[in-house]
């Protein structure tokens, strides 16, 4: 449901534009292929055009929203074959950070890699309902915090703008299936553990595991869904 949004004086209004409109795309609140007409967002945010066009330029940077000729804006459409390529990419980004920062991280890394991996337990391991937005939001930190010590802020940067269209293809497909879970702590825990230990090799194996297990459902629930 898209609601009217205020923003706050103390950012500016294209960058909170711009998150907005960015988790609206990741959670698929709006929808792949929906126009993006400058006047009813500019209305709905209470802002004016500029700052509007400047976030829709900013996400289609980052493959979220697509420019069409004399057409405006839309939100990118999703393909089996764009989900296939994000995850392979991302994959390899997430390794390569993965194996520097197994080579260069030092003890306030690993202290964080284990103060992150706890909190996200309280959530996984709770008898309660999963909250999805504050595991999500441990879940992400976990998984930061494990590739944190690589010590290169452009692949950090890279991994970053990566994750959204990846993140954006989990969350649609978490929303469209009523079968999912995100109740994965002992992948989470052996991952940590072989990081923690410097195992390189069966970091990485764990962790292409731990992304790509579920992209035969991903891709199932868009194709269910008639997304493609």
């Amino acid at each position: 449901m898209k609601r009217s949004v205020e923003f706050n004086l103390d950012g500016t209004l294209a960058q909170q534009c711009y998150e907005q409109l960015q988790t609206e795309i990741i959670q698929g609140i709006l929808k792949p292929g929906e126009k993006l007409k400058v006047e009813p967002i500019k209305q709905r945010f209470g802002i004016g055009q500029a700052p509007v066009r400047e976030a829709l330029y900013k996400l289609s940077a980052f493959g979220l929203v697509d420019v069409e000729d004399n057409k405006g804006f839309r939100v990118a459409e999703i393909s089996e074959k764009d989900i296939r390529d994000t995850y392979e990419v991302f994959t390899n980004i997430e390794n390569i950070a993965l194996a520097w920062a197994i080579k260069r991280g030092d003890e306030h890394w690993e202290a964080n890699i284990v103060a992150e991996l706890h909190k996200l337990s309280l959530i996984e391991l709770s008898e309660k309902a999963i909250q999805t937005s504050l595991w999500a939001k441990r879940n992400y930190d976990f998984h930061v915090a494990l590739i944190s010590g690589c010590q290169s802020p452009t692949l950090m940067e890279t991994r970053r703008h990566l994750y959204m269209k990846f993140d954006r293809y989990c969350q649609m497909a978490y929303q469209l299936s009523t079968h999912t879970s995100h109740n994965n702590h002992n992948e989470h825990k052996q991952l940590a553990q072989a990081v923690l230990q410097r195992d390189r090799k069966q970091a990485k194996q764990l962790m292409i595991e731990h992304i790509n297990e579920p992209l035969e459902t991903v891709i199932q629930e868009f194709k269910r869904h008639n997304f493609f």
